[in-house]
């Protein structure tokens, strides 16, 4: 059961934890570099990934965006994984 949903559960853990990461982002932005938090129409997503913040703070959203990332990339490889074993069935003749 898990295997046949493990993708769509790792894109689900991986969004989760990348929403944590904007809620724990201290702040800034490029135009207002005092600003506070996360904020999804003045930021990049990478900003959650460098060790300080724009505003000049210890930035603790890069460990939540890493894993969540880590999550992201490895439910895309499974889905590929998966996607290309099905389009060989259906291509190679069976032996």
């Amino acid at each position: 059961m898990l295997k046949n949903h493990l993708v769509i559960t790792g894109i689900t853990i991986s969004l989760f934890l990348l929403l944590i990461a904007t809620m724990v982002c201290p702040g800034g932005t490029m135009f207002e570099k005092d600003s506070v938090g996360f904020d999804w129409s003045k930021n990049f997503i990478s900003n959650l990934f460098s060790a300080k913040a724009i505003n000049g703070s210890d930035n603790l959203s890069w460990i939540w965006a890493d894993v969540g990332m880590i999550f992201l990339s490895v439910s895309f490889a499974i889905s590929s994984s998966n996607f290309q074993r099905e389009f060989l069935k259906g291509v190679l003749p069976e032996s």
